[in-house]
C-alpha cells in the first residue's frame, strides 16, 4: 500500500485540472465569440446589401420617371435623339446620381447583338474633362447578366468591373410604347460597398473580442472556485493513501469543512470522501480478516485435491510385469478439484477392471461424490459376476441417501488378458472409441443404462467385444468432446476420432491420451477450461 502511495506522489501532472479547463474554456469561449462574429458580421452584411440593393432599385425607378415619357420608342439610330435634348436628360441624370450618392444612372436598348446607349449620367469628373458617354454609344463590355435581362425581361444585381470601374448594378428591364425592351440601371461604386462591409467586419470581431475577453475572465474565477477545493482533496486523498488510509485530524476537519461551504457537487464530493474513507478502513479491517479465511480454505482445497490425486492410480507404466496391457490415464481439473474420474486395478492375475466416470456439477461437492464413486467401485469390482451387476451395486449406494440429487454417469468394463475379450456396462456416459492395430477407428455402441445415483432399481446391460493384439480401447468425459473455443464451436466426437485417426500405428497408450489432449489444448486456444477432462487409454499387447 505505501509502494502505491509513493508512487501516486511521485508522478507530476504536467496537465492539470485547471489547466485542462482553462483550455477547454478558452475554446469555447473563442468558439462562441468567432461564432458570434460570423453570425453578426453576416447580419450585418445581409442589411448592407439589402439596403443598397433597395436604393439601387429606388434608383432605377426615379430613372423611369426622369426619362420622358415616349423617349425609348423615338430611338430607332445615332441620329434619332437631338444632342440638346440628349445632353439636357444627362444633365438631369448626373444631378439626380449625385445626390443618389450613385456613379451611374442609365438606360440601355439592344439592336441585334448590340447594345446601345440610350440615356446616362456623367461623373462629375467626366463633365469636367468633357468625356461624357454619347447618345447611342456601344457598349461593347456589356456583363452577362445585363445580356440575360434583355432576353427573360427579369430583375438582376450584378457586381463586375469594366472600362468605367467597379460596380454594383441592377438592370430592371421595362417596356417602350411600341414594345421594345429597354434596361433600366443604376450604378454603386462596389468600393463603397466594400467600405461598409469591412466596417462591419471590424464591427464584428470587436464585439466577438469583447465577448472572448468577459467569458475567460468569468471562466478564469469560475475555474479557480471549483479547482482549488478540488486541489485540496487531492493532496487529502495522496496523504491518506502515503498514511495507509489514517486520518489526519487536521485534514479530516478541513474536508468537513469544504462540505459544510459548498453546497454544490464539490461540497457533496467532499462528504461522500469522508465516508468513503471511514468505509474503506472498516473494509481493510475486514479484507484482513477474509485473506485469512481464503488462505485457509485454499490450503484446504490443495489438500483436497491431493487426497482426490491420491485416490486415483498415478503411476505409468502401472504393471511393469504385465506384457499384456499397456495402460495409462490423465485428469485435468477445471477447478482445484473436479468430479471426473477414472481407475483400473487387476481383479486377479487374468482380468483388468476399468473405470471412467463422470459426476454432475464441479468443485468440492463433486469431488466428494466422486470420492465416494471411485471407493465404491473399487469395493465392488471383485465381487460381482458382471459388469452390469457390478454398476447395479454401485448406483444402489449411490441412491440411498442422496440429499444433494447428485448423478455420476460411467462407464466400467472388465478386460480378459487371456483372449482379450472385454465385458462393459454403460451408465449414460460417452461410448468410447476403439482403435484397432490396422489404423481403423470404431465407436462402440451404446448400451441401455442410465446415470448412476437417479433410480435404485435401474437396470444396466452387460455387453462384449474383442480387442486383438495392439487395439487400443479409448475413454474419456465430455469434457473433451464439449470442450468449447473462442466461436463457442465443440470439439465433437467426430474431431476425437480424427485425433486418434492422426495417431502412429504403434502409438503407446500414453501417446495416445497425450496426443488427444494435445489437440483439445489446440483447438480451444486461449479460452479457459469450463469442464473437467479425463481420457483413459487400454492397450490390448496380446496374451
Amino acid at each position: 500500500m505505501d509502494d502505491v502511495g509513493e508512487d501516486f506522489a511521485a508522478r507530476p501532472r504536467r496537465f492539470g485540472l485547471k489547466l485542462q479547463l482553462l483550455l477547454l474554456l478558452f475554446v469555447l469561449s473563442l468558439t462562441s465569440a468567432v461564432a458570434y462574429s460570423a453570425v453578426l458580421y453576416n447580419i450585418d452584411r445581409h442589411d448592407i446589401i439589402s439596403g443598397i440593393d433597395g436604393r439601387l432599385r429606388t434608383a432605377a425607378e426615379a430613372v423611369r420617371e426622369i426619362v420622358p415619357d415616349g423617349y425609348h420608342r423615338r430611338i430607332q439610330d445615332a441620329d434619332s435623339i437631338p444632342p440638346e435634348e440628349f445632353a439636357a436628360l444627362q444633365d438631369r441624370l448626373s444631378r439626380f446620381a449625385e445626390r443618389a450618392d450613385l456613379v451611374y444612372v442609365y438606360t440601355y436598348m439592344r439592336f441585334g447583338n448590340e447594345i446601345r446607349t440610350a440615356s446616362t449620367s456623367a461623373t462629375p469628373r467626366e463633365v469636367a474633362e468633357h468625356s461624357e458617354t454619347p447618345f447611342f454609344a456601344l457598349y461593347d463590355t456589356a456583363p452577362d447578366r445585363l445580356r440575360r435581362s434583355f432576353d427573360d425581361h427579369k430583375v438582376r444585381f450584378d457586381e463586375y468591373e469594366d472600362s468605367f470601374g467597379r460596380f454594383r448594378s441592377i438592370y430592371v428591364p421595362a417596356r417602350a410604347k411600341d414594345g421594345r425592351t429597354y434596361v433600366l440601371g443604376a450604378d454603386i461604386a462596389l468600393g463603397v460597398v466594400q467600405d461598409k462591409l469591412v466596417q462591419a467586419l471590424k464591427t464584428s470581431i470587436a464585439v466577438g473580442a469583447a465577448m472572448f475577453a468577459l467569458s475567460m475572465a468569468l471562466g478564469w474565477l469560475l475555474v479557480d472556485r471549483i479547482v482549488q477545493p478540488l486541489t485540496r482533496l487531492t493532496t487529502f486523498t495522496r496523504n491518506m493513501g502515503q498514511r495507509n488510509f489514517q486520518p489526519d485530524e487536521t485534514e479530516t476537519a478541513a474536508m468537513r469543512a469544504i462540505s459544510r461551504k459548498r453546497a454544490d457537487e464539490v461540497g457533496s464530493l467532499a462528504e461522500a470522501m469522508s465516508a468513503m474513507i471511514a468505509r474503506l478502513q472498516r473494509y481493510l479491517v475486514e479484507m484482513e480478516a477474509a485473506t485469512a479465511a481464503r488462505e485457509r480454505v485454499e490450503g484446504e482445497l490443495s489438500a483436497a485435491r491431493d487426497i482426490q490425486v491420491g485416490l486415483l492410480p498415478r503411476e505409468f507404466p502401472p504393471f511393469p510385469g504385465r506384457g499384456e496391457i499397456d495402460v495409462f490415464a490423465m485428469l485435468e481439473s477445471a477447478r482445484e478439484v473436479g468430479g471426473d474420474l477414472y481407475d483400473y486395478h487387476l481383479i486377479d492375475r487374468n482380468r483388468l477392471f476399468f473405470v471412467v466416470g463422470d459426476v454432475s456439477g464441479k468443485g468440492v461437492p463433486a469431488a466428494l461424490f466422486m470420492a465416494m464413486t471411485t471407493t465404491l467401485f473399487k469395493a465392488h469390482a471383485g465381487s460381482s459376476v458382471t459388469t452390469g451387476e457390478i454398476m447395479a451395486r454401485v448406483n444402489l449406494e449411490l441412491t440411498r441417501d442422496n440429499a444433494a440429487e447428485m448423478f455420476v454417469t460411467a462407464i466400467c468394463g472388465v478386460l480378459d488378458l487371456r483372449t482379450g475379450e472385454v465385458e462393459y456396462s454403460d451408465g449414460g456416459h460417452e461410448a468410447p472409441f476403439v482403435r484397432r492395430a490396422g489404423g481403423a477407428i470404431e465407436r462402440l455402441p451404446k448400451q441401455r443404462g442410465m446415470a448412476l445415483g437417479v433410480f435404485d432399481d435401474a437396470a444396466f446391460e452387460t455387453a462384449r467385444f474383442q480387442l486383438a493384439p495392439g487395439d487400443a480401447l479409448v475413454l474419456f468425459t465430455d469434457g473433451v468432446s464439449e470442450a468449447t473455443n473462442a466461436e463457442d464451436a465443440l470439439f465433437t466426437n467426430q474431431r476425437i476420432e480424427a485425433a486418434l485417426a492422426a495417431a502412429e500405428a504403434e502409438a503407446s497408450a500414453q501417446a495416445i491420451a497425450q496426443g488427444l489432449a494435445a489437440d483439445v489444448r489446440v483447438f480451444v486456444g486461449a479460452v479457459p477450461q469450463s469442464d473437467d477432462i479425463a481420457i483413459l487409454v487400454v492397450r490390448y499387447e496380446g496374451a
